[in-house]
């Protein structure tokens, strides 16, 4: 059986949709650490637009979809190293990681009162991928298909050891087919215009989870009930509320005990908490990477486009101080990898300030390089806005005598520039998918991320050579060189600056006690209090 190397990972999208900022009041009744029941209120600035699995990929809506929807694998509270069993009891993969077989559970049954088969798992991984939500992607070449009721294998199109990992994200949760096709639902091709069943699954679960939807709003508030029929470790709270609010409102609400876990809460404010008795900080670092960008297209900029820009650029910034912008639980990230993944760079692998490079390869441009740096004004993760690293960004370059115009835009308008390609500088992050570091293999040249910096296929064949081999290699032991190699021929292309790994930190009532950051799920719900 092919086991994935230790990692962790952050499934969601939190640059799919601005952040809606209201909150509204609600208090919750917490059980004493050995009773079951009351109400749990959890405080997160909202991400959220759907809870149909298939078209969900924010990271709100994950924390939902793990709570309503079991998947084959999954990961173990707090962690995400290596999957473990859910609704598949064993797995196991052919030698060149081209076909999964799992063994299924027999004694799962959805809120409908179905019994959970084979065919249920082949109609929702289907569904995912012929939808073509945001997360469809996770489902690109392969195909899943029913041995018998309680065996399904998953076939790919090339090697993939990332299989076990992809299969525990809530995108690919498990549905109740026969009430989501009596609903409008489709898991044929066509699927993306056919499916109807969105509208249903706002206001109604088909899952087998520990949790059923009993209400659902993107704006204000999502209700969720215990599963009183679930078949596994039953969860401590009959009611979660899982209610929009700022950071500075989580912050009075946990420690005030109107919520009992705040999840947005940025390094001050944490600090802030240290020591106060009402709360319990659990504090993790996250696998979200913060990095910049220097459009390679000519047609965009051909200042940034050019090599000696980008040398430039890259020792020209002050990383350390950059660092300490993320605050406390920070890590600076040696290459788009995290550190807890397969392949990730080492800290002694960093790139290094080098101000006289830097002043040497601006005088090599001739004049004075003026360029823009776009984000998104508007959003945050880990309780960090783009805005001041963006200042900084600016302010360390112009020491260098590069001269950076600010251009920050609503994350809408900012999205439609940074996926089309036409940022001539841009400062974004990315959430991992799922915790392998094939994921990152979309910062190579002509890949997803790579072209939305400009950097088309054929421009960097070294790089791109070292990505194909590394994408169909099934050993661990020979993959990691490879994405170290990866990383290290993208620190020198320069296309791509990875600067920091922010912390991760949940704050909960002293009653509920600690509640642990996942890097897969944000949060699993069911396990608090257990």
């Amino acid at each position: 059986m092919k086991r994935l190397s230790r990692g962790s990972a952050l499934l969601g999208g939190l640059l799919g949709a601005a952040l809606l900022l209201s909150a509204c009041s609600a208090t919750g009744s917490t059980p004493s650490s050995d009773s079951a029941g009351g109400t749990l209120v959890i405080d997160k600035s909202f991400d959220l637009k759907t809870a149909d699995p298939a078209r969900n990929f924010e990271t709100t809506g994950n924390i939902l979809g793990r709570a309503l929807y079991d998947t084959l694998v999954t990961f173990e509270n707090g962690d995400s190293s290596t999957p473990i069993p859910m609704v598949a009891t064993e797995w196991s993969g052919n030698d060149d990681a081209t076909e999964y077989t799992f063994t299924l559970r027999d004694d799962i049954t959805f809120a409908s009162g179905d019994k959970l088969t084979a065919d249920d798992v082949v109609f929702s991984l289907e569904r995912a991928k012929n939808v073509k939500g945001n997360g469809s992607f996770l489902m690109a070449g392969l195909t899943a298909e029913k041995v018998d009721d309680t065996t399904v294998v998953i076939t790919s199109e090339a090697p993939n050891t990332a299989i076990p990992a992809i299969m525990t994200s809530p995108t690919l949760g498990i549905l109740d087919s026969k009430v989501v096709e009596e609903n409008g639902g489709s898991d044929a091709e066509g699927a993306d215009t056919a499916d109807t069943a969105e509208e249903y699954l706002n206001g109604a679960s088909a899952g087998s989870g520990p949790y059923i939807l009993d209400s659902f709003d993107i704006t204000t508030e999502t209700v969720i009930t215990a599963n009183p029929d679930y078949w596994g470790t039953k969860p401590k709270y009959d009611k979660v509320v899982l209610r929009n609010a700022t950071a500075e409102t989580q912050s009075s609400d946990v420690v005030s005990g109107t919520a009992q876990v705040a999840l947005d809460l940025g390094s001050d404010q944490i600090a802030s908490l240290e020591g106060n008795s009402a709360v319990v900080i659990s504090t993790t670092s996250s696998p979200t990477i913060f990095f910049l960008f220097s459009n390679a297209d000519p047609a965009v900029s051909t200042i940034s486009s050019d090599p000696k820009f980008r040398e430039a650029v890259t020792y020209g910034l002050d990383y350390d101080s950059l660092l300490e912008l993320a605050g406390d639980g920070a890590i600076r990230a040696a290459g788009v990898v995290p550190d807890s993944f397969l392949g990730a760079l080492k800290e002694s692998d960093a790139i290094v300030r080098d101000v006289d490079r830097a002043k040497a390869a601006v005088a090599a441009l001739g004049g004075t390089p003026t360029v823009s740096l776009e984000y998104p004004s508007d959003i945050s993760s880990n309780g960090l806005d783009f805005g001041p690293i963006a200042e900084r960004v600016q302010a360390n370059l112009a020491e260098v005598g590069i001269t950076v115009n600010l251009s920050p835009s609503p994350v809408a308008t900012a999205l439609e520039n940074y996926r089309a390609g036409t940022e001539e500088m841009g400062l974004w992050l990315w959430s991992p998918d799922f915790p392998d570091p094939s994921d990152y293999l979309v910062f190579g040249p002509g890949a997803t991320v790579g072209l939305r910096a400009g950097w088309a296929a054929g421009s960097a064949p070294e790089i791109e050579d070292i990505a194909a081999q590394a994408a169909v290699t099934v050993s661990d032991e020979e993959r990691a060189p490879l994405y170290e190699e990866f990383q290290t021929k993208l620190n020198e292309a320069g296309v791509f600056n990875p600067l920091f790994q922010p912390s991760a930190s949940v704050v909960a009532s002293s009653a509920v006690g600690e509640v642990l950051y996942s890097p897969a799920f944000g949060l699993d719900i069911a396990a608090i209090g257990q």
